[in-house]
């Protein structure tokens, strides 16, 4: 049987061509569309205008006109095109170009075409706005960064930084641009590492933002930031990283403690004012009354020593609130030096508080030459406080020992005394106020510490220095350690925020 012979494919039958669009057509095209353009023919005249491009025109030029004599200035053509060549060698260019009499900024692109050159012009006054404000915005937000004095600065999720201000790169005494790309542990010893490594898990954990205050080293020393840090987040909401911003609150925690010292003061100074000056005040009252009722020679005596015991005792309190009071507010204590010999100063104390305390034994040693050019005044404020201190101290049996010896350059003065020795934690706090050291178990007065605290400071005053040494074996000696010849001074300006404690 014969094959069947394969059928033939039909070929499909060719679609009509499709039928060009009419010149009216396009003509309407062209006129509705809202861009400006316009063609030169290869005389650089106008062989067509749009009605936008007229409207811009306004009859300054027409059709046929040449744009080199009509508008030789229209869109800064003479700028970007050469017009002493043909124009079939006239480049492609694009350009921005601002319409005055509109103030509209067209995007301006030149292309040859078949027999000429078309110029077609967009309207992007509204990018260029949108563009000009984000620039003003980047220039406003690189200001603030630029002149904070906040540490500002961002992290990729692998912890780099990858943006530091340069107040925060100061504060670590680096450059910005050598801080980016590092890490905190690259940066900060590993303590501090640890911990703003847990901050940024937090952050990144949560995805919140956390605010927190924790001291860090700078290039100045120990400081108090309050940081805060939030996530970064991209147009579709994913977190690429995150940013901080930290503040140097050192001084408002420091004005804050002295606000609380102030304030805890003001309340020990009522406690001093109602207590310990009314007892005295009060005793002195009621002994008046006794020596004014009459009696024997030896009660009245008695009677007035016991009187003028109790107005020594609120004259002295008195003086040491009045020299604490003032070197607060002064940040620190003026001194007038002149000619001393401390030998005869140590002499002159300790001849009253033997009058004082008969009862009390005080020695005097010198050594070597103990002249010197120094405050006598404050200097036997000095002495006193301390012998004062060594008796209230020590055995009634025992003596309290003043020392001066002369050295090269130096004078020292040292207080002794035996019995027991001051309580080792108590010694870092010795000279400071209303940290007074072990009560006496022979008095019934409170020790407020502002006698060594006035001590400390006029020996400062002095160019000098103070120290302690106390045990059970050697006893207590205080060593004030003075230079040959001390400048009179102003008190030291107290730091801003308060006086100096």
């Amino acid at each position: 049987m014969p094959p069947t012979p394969a059928k033939k494919r039909q070929r499909p039958l060719a679609e009509p061509p499709a039928e060009a669009p009419s010149p009216e057509l396009l003509q309407t095209l062209l006129e509705g569309l809202p861009d400006a353009f316009f063609l030169l023919d290869t005389r650089w005249c106008l062989a067509y205008v749009n009605p936008s491009m007229a409207r811009l025109l306004d009859g300054a030029a027409g059709l046929h006109d040449d744009v080199r004599r009509a508008r030789p200035e229209l869109l800064e053509l003479g700028r970007h095109l050469r017009f002493e060549l043909p124009v079939s060698e006239q480049p492609h260019v694009r350009y921005e170009h601002v319409w005055p009499e509109r103030e509209t900024c067209f995007d301006v692109r030149v292309r040859p075409v078949e027999g000429g050159l078309l110029v077609h012009c967009r309207d992007i006054t509204e990018e260029r706005g949108a563009r000009e404000a984000l620039r003003r915005n980047d220039e406003v937000f690189r200001a603030i960064l630029e002149g904070t004095t906040d540490a500002v600065y961002t992290k990729d999720l692998n912890g780099r930084f990858t943006m530091m201000n340069p107040a925060g790169a100061k504060a670590l005494g680096y450059r910005a641009e050598d801080v980016v790309g590092r890490t905190d542990h690259e940066l900060f010893d590993p303590a501090v590492a640890r911990t703003n490594a847990a901050n940024d898990r937090e952050v990144f954990a949560f995805g919140r933002t956390v605010t927190y205050e924790d001291s860090q080293p700078s290039v100045e020393g120990p400081r108090v930031w309050l940081s805060t840090k939030g996530v970064l987040r991209d147009a579709d909401g994913k977190v690429f990283g995150l940013f901080g911003i930290s503040r140097d609150i050192t001084q408002r925690k420091w004005a804050e403690e002295e606000t609380r010292r102030h304030s805890e003061f003001q309340e020990q100074l009522m406690g001093i004012v109602t207590h310990d000056i009314r007892s005295p005040l009060g005793a002195i009252m009621n002994w008046s009354r006794v020596l004014a009722a009459g009696g024997s020679e030896e009660d009245a005596q008695r009677t007035s020593q016991r009187i003028a015991t109790a107005a020594v005792r609120i004259e002295r309190l008195t003086r040491l609130l009045l020299d604490f009071t003032r070197t607060r507010l002064m940040g620190g204590v003026a001194i007038e030096p002149r000619p001393v010999d401390l030998k005869d100063l140590a002499s002159k104390v300790a001849h009253e508080f033997r009058v004082a305390f008969p009862q009390r034994s005080v020695e005097v040693e010198h050594k070597g030459n103990t002249q010197g050019v120094w405050d006598p005044d404050r200097l036997a404020q000095v002495t006193s406080n301390l012998v004062e201190n060594a008796l209230k101290y020590s055995p009634v049996e025992t003596p309290v020992r003043l020392t001066a010896r002369g050295l090269r350059t130096r004078v020292v003065l040292e207080v002794h005394n035996a019995g027991s020795p001051i309580p080792e934690h108590l010694l870092p706090h010795l000279f400071e106020p209303f940290r007074g050291g072990p009560q006496s178990s022979r008095t019934l007065k409170m020790s407020y510490g502002l006698g060594l605290f006035i001590v400390r400071e006029i020996v400062q005053a002095h160019g000098g220095t103070i120290e302690v040494r106390s045990d059970e074996a050697e006893g207590t000696t205080f060593t004030v350690t003075l230079p040959r010849r001390s400048m009179p001074a102003r008190p030291p300006v107290p730091p801003a925020g308060g006086p100096r404690a």
